[in-house]
C-alpha cells in the first residue's frame, strides 16, 4: 500500500473507504462517480522500462520522494528550453 493510499475495509455492513461508511450499493455509485471524475479530469501516461538497459533510470526514479513532480518539472524545464530556442531561431531569420 502507497503511503498515502487510504485502506479499504469490507464487511457484512457496507465498505468502509476514504474516512467513510458506505452500503454496498451506494459504494459502487461512489467508485463509479469516482472513476467518471479521473476520467474526465486527468490523463495518465504509462512506460515501461527494461531492468536490463534501464537499470540506473530505474534506481534514480526509485530514489525520487515524489516522481509526478519531479517529472513534471523536468517537462516543464525542457518546454521552457525549446521554447527560448525556438525564439531565438525565429529572431536570427
Amino acid at each position: 500500500m502507497r503511503k498515502n493510499e487510504k485502506k479499504l475495509v469490507k464487511s457484512k455492513s457496507g465498505v468502509y473507504a476514504q474516512g467513510k461508511m458506505f452500503s454496498k450499493e451506494s459504494y459502487k455509485h461512489y467508485r463509479e462517480y469516482q472513476q467518471e471524475y479521473q476520467k474526465k479530469t486527468y490523463r495518465m501516461f504509462n512506460i515501461r522500462f527494461s531492468y536490463t538497459n534501464d537499470a540506473e533510470l530505474i534506481e534514480w526514479m526509485e530514489s525520487q520522494e515524489q516522481l509526478a513532480p519531479y517529472i513534471r518539472d523536468l517537462v516543464t524545464k525542457d518546454m521552457e528550453k525549446k521554447k527560448k530556442k525556438q525564439k531565438k531561431l525565429i529572431r536570427s531569420h
